[in-house]
């Protein structure tokens, strides 16, 4: 019987859901494991090869843990409201919903043909009038609580649609629709306070261990809280007006740099501001403000390309001295960000410093480094020695490479250190020490670094407190020649030339990095704190010190502020969530009552925006005119609709309880399922990941969710790109579907691949000829049935339990490519032999998560009735284990590209196999030149192209 997958996969697709066999129940009394994937936008495009990589991810692991005995809950919906349901009903003449359904419907026979474990009865979709009852209500709590305010806010407006769109909607600052340039225009708006909620977003990333690092610090940097001095310059020179009438406002995180201030910066926001009220700016100024907020739209999120900028013509007296400097308008400030003003301080601020030198403003040094290292702590009670050196950084005589010191046997990387004796210069220390350590004889100059550096620590081996003054020094080799050094200073210094990349990257001691960096950053900027220096009366005090007394000395006010902004919940759209809110002109704003809720979207023909910037439900009058709920007289309903954000910010609790018209969620199954175990997805760092913990800690302050955070892992995968290397879009006409490889190559064979193409966390381009290796894997496994016999071949039993060990781990790390590397280990190593009847289930078992429907089939060949995919996952014996294992890196010319799980004696020929099923992407149509084999260690393929 031959390998027939469209049979196969065909067959047990229909008996899975006739059976309900990836049903979910609420059962208490179980352990529980909640995974989640972040639900897609059905599209009318479909799937791509590229989007199910995740998903294969979650049904993996989620078939694990549903075999370890865990109650598994793995669900999927749809994420329907948006803009390109809108653009596309528009441009079709046909209501959004009935789009969202037929792409709906795609996607769900795609994800079906891929054989996944979804529970489909807790099916959600965010456009389901009984989903957005619950968003409603939760928008009106956050209404009742002072959390959603109305205001007047900036939108990206497009001139030719005539309607307001998000930043999404944007391609190079032009309507992605229409390819229109879009202009900035102030609108009502509904805004949510999540800047109550900034500290506790911040400060709870600590309770969040198994979130990559990346992500939460891309979260810290986006809520940027900043601590500093809110100060005032009074402004002088301004037309028709007398010297500080007006000031300006900056906010600053640095108050001891102030007597370096030599101009102020204004954003080209904040001066189009001053010019709406009566600013006579000249028309010079007026262009360059407009041309520059032009190109804020087109930049958008990339920032700034070139610094540029006007003088405003007028002048600021700065608080610190009393000096009067220049005022400039330029576009490296944000107008969103701070007050929309900075006080430039050149000499200690890299933004600052270009901006100067292009414009030839003054730079002026008030900071002087100081470094203080404790390398290990300070003993109590116990004598202190002080004792002088130096830390030497040295230039090459040509080029742009410096002198690194390693030592084989100190494990260390750093520069060239020696004491200075009695009578010694500094320099001349330096150089006596590279000749004595390094053999380096001649010198073309060599200088003091002008900071202070101080080393305190406890030195164990002289059973003292050891206080250390270094001198920091920086030598100019003449040229290459070397003179004799000892055999003792040979066996201790390893030296080499490296770049300044390279210095920056390896020195393994931060004293000595900085030391070098300082050295090698002449003339440039330094953000460092340190001691004043023209500075006054503060000339002396460290930075610590000054911050606050300056701050106090200008009349400034400490206090925090964040770059996250206010959340601008609401667009000029017909296709989103209506905000549950009538303007009543006796009683204001009221909130829809509960019992009114859903407010659905009216079924009307057309969805052409109004001309006026507001949403095309303001011009429907039979559901805009309504009668007030408290007074019952003529009152409007709200017409801007709730953005594409609002169904995806709480989403995960009501796959909890999906049916439930008495409450989002029933408060003993959120305490049961809460929070999601592990949660994957490729996008939405910051923005969908953050709204959502927002909305989480709401709902934990009104005591409706058991928990401070919604997702206790995170998993962040990389994508998979085109065989151009490019991302897959219709655009470039790249696009590859599952539908066409599960054809040809199989369901099965598109998982394996897409997990044994590398590392999950990386970004890989699709390659369809690599399919056929793992093709061949699932039908050398289909050909092993024919070798099974009722005895157990014990030279399979070390593999075979090292197999089950490392997949079981794996799949738990989500490596998965190293999973599917070992169990080809496994075949290999049967081939050819007998395998006995239990070891075969157990490979089935663990093979089963990347391979359902074939390991379903031949799991029923056994003869058994109940599904594999409810069997329990095998244990691995520890003493069936016969060598230890080690884990070894796979080099394709020098570079890491794969790792496996070897004895650590293993041969060379079985090494070679298993390493280039690893790493056989790199290897595909290349010539292979040698192979360098250290077992235990490295096995390293050299090729050729």
């Amino acid at each position: 019987m031959r390998y027939d997958h469209k049979k196969i996969e065909k067959k047990w697709q229909k008996k899975w859901k006739s059976s309900n066999l990836y049903k979910t129940k609420d059962d208490p009394k179980k352990k529980k494991s909640y995974v989640l994937d972040m639900f897609p936008y059905p599209s009318g495009e479909g799937l791509h090869v590229g989007h199910p990589k995740g998903y294969i991810a979650t049904d993996v692991y989620s078939r694990l843990k549903r075999m370890q005995g865990f109650n598994t809950l793995h669900p999927m919906g749809w994420d329907a409201f948006g803009l390109p349901a809108e653009n596309f009903a528009i441009k079709n003449k046909i209501h959004p919903r009935k789009a969202v359904e037929k792409n709906i419907k795609r996607f769900k026979e795609q994800l079906a043909m891929l054989g996944f474990n979804y529970d489909w009865s807790r099916e959600i979709n965010t456009t389901d009038p009984a989903y957005y009852k619950w968003t409603q209500w939760i928008f009106l709590q956050l209404y009742k609580k002072g959390l959603a305010y109305q205001s007047n806010e900036p939108i990206n407006w497009c001139p030719s649609c005539q309607t307001g769109l998000s930043n999404e909607d944007l391609d190079g600052g032009l309507c992605e629709r229409c390819g229109s340039q879009v202009e900035k225009r102030s609108m009502r708006q509904w805004v949510l306070r999540i800047t109550r909620y900034a500290d506790r977003l911040l400060n709870d990333l600590e309770l969040l261990p198994k979130w990559p690092e990346h992500i939460k610090e891309a979260q810290r940097n986006w809520i940027g809280r900043s601590e500093g001095a809110l100060v005032s310059f009074s402004l002088t020179d301004v037309p028709g007006q007398t010297s500080g009438t007006h000031q300006v406002e900056v906010f600053t995180t640095r108050p001891d740099t102030m007597f370096g201030a030599t101009f102020v910066a204004i954003s080209p926001e904040l001066a189009q501001k001053w010019i709406e009220v009566g600013w006579q700016a000249s028309k010079e100024v007026h262009e360059y403000v407009q041309k520059a907020l032009a190109d804020r739209i087109t930049q958008g999120v990339k920032g700034v390309q070139e610094k540029t900028g006007i003088h405003a013509g007028i002048s600021a007296i700065n608080p610190a001295n009393q000096e009067k400097i220049p005022v400039w308008v330029a576009n490296y400030v944000l107008g969103d960000v701070g007050t929309g003003a900075i006080m430039a301080v050149p000499a200690h601020d890299e933004r600052d410093f270009e901006f100067a030198k292009k414009y030839q403003l003054p730079i002026v040094q008030v900071v002087k480094p100081v470094y203080v290292d404790k390398i290990n702590p300070v003993r109590e009670g116990v004598k202190n020695t002080k004792r002088s050196i130096v830390i030497i950084a040295v230039k090459h005589w040509e080029k742009d490479l410096y002198l690194m010191n390693a030592s084989e046997k100190y494990k260390w990387k750093i520069l060239f250190t020696g004491g200075i004796e009695e009578g010694e210069d500094p320099v001349e220390t330096a150089k006596r020490e590279i000749r004595e350590e390094s053999g380096y004889k001649n010198f073309r100059s060599g200088r003091v670094l002008d900071f202070v550096h101080k080393d305190v620590f406890y030195a164990p081996h002289k059973g003292v407190n050891r206080e250390v003054d270094v001198t920091n020094v920086l030598l100019e080799l003449e040229n290459g020649e070397m003179g004799e050094i000892t055999e003792e200073e040979q066996a201790l210094h390893q030296v080499s030339w490296k770049t300044r990349e390279e210095m920056i990257q390896e020195i393994s001691h931060d004293n000595h990095r900085f030391v070098f960096r300082y050295a090698t950053e002449g003339g440039r900027p330094n953000d460092w704190s340190g001691t004043l220096i023209h500075s006054g009366a503060f000339d002396g005090m460290t930075s610590d010190q000054a911050k606050k007394k300056i701050t106090d000395h200008v009349g400034g006010v400490w206090t925090t502020t964040y770059r996250i902004k206010d959340w601008v919940f609401s667009r000029q759209r017909y296709w989103g969530e209506p905000i549950p809110i009538i303007h009543c002109a006796a009683c204001g704003v009221v909130p829809v009552p509960d019992k009114d809720l859903p407010v659905k979207l009216p079924e009307v023909k057309n969805y052409a925006p109004t001309g006026t910037g507001e949403s095309p439900l303001a011009a429907i009058e039979k559901w805009v005119n309504v009668a007030c709920p408290h007074c019952k007289g003529r009152a409007k309903r709200e017409t801007n609709t709730m953005p594409q954000w609002a169904g995806s910010s709480w989403y995960w609790l009501r796959f909890m309880d999906p049916k439930n018209k008495k409450s989002f969620v029933d408060k003993k199954k959120e305490r049961y399922w809460k929070p999601v175990d592990v949660y994957v997805g490729g996008d939405h760092a910051v923005r969908h990941l953050i709204y959502a913990r927002f909305w989480h800690k709401f709902l934990y302050d009104l005591h409706l969710v058991s928990g401070k955070e919604p997702f206790t892992r995170l998993e962040f995968l990389g994508f998979i790109l085109a065989e151009d290397g490019r991302k897959m879009s219709k655009r470039w006409g790249n696009i590859i579907r599952p539908d066409d490889i599960v054809k040809t190559w199989g369901a099965d064979t598109l998982r394996l691949y897409e997990m044994f193409m590398g590392p999950f966390t990386d970004a890989i381009a699709w390659n369809t000829n690599n399919m056929i290796g793992v093709r061949r894997f699932l039908e050398r496994v289909w050909t092993l049935r024919e070798s099974v016999s009722a005895k157990d071949n014990r030279d399979l039993d070390a593999v075979l339990h090292r197999t089950i060990k490392k997949v079981g781990e794996d799949i738990e790390a989500f490596k998965f490519n190293t999973a599917v590397s070992q169990m080809m280990v496994f075949v290999n190593e049967a081939h050819g032999k007998v395998v006995g009847r239990a070891q075969w289930e157990m490979f089935l078992k663990i093979l089963a998560p990347f391979a359902p429907h074939s390991t379903e089939e031949l799991w029923t060949q056994l003869g058994y009735k109940k599904s594999i995919h409810r069997e329990s996952w095998p244990k691995y014996s520890a003493r069936k284990i016969k060598v230890a294992v080690t884990t070894i890196a796979v080099q394709v010319n020098g570079k890491v590209r794969g790792e496996v799980s070897l004895a650590p004696d293993a041969p060379k020929d079985d090494a070679c196999a298993a390493g280039r099923l690893a790493v056989l992407k790199w290897l595909e149509n290349k010539e292979e030149k040698n192979v360098i084999y250290v077992p235990g260690k490295i096995l390293n393929f050299v090729i050729g192209e």
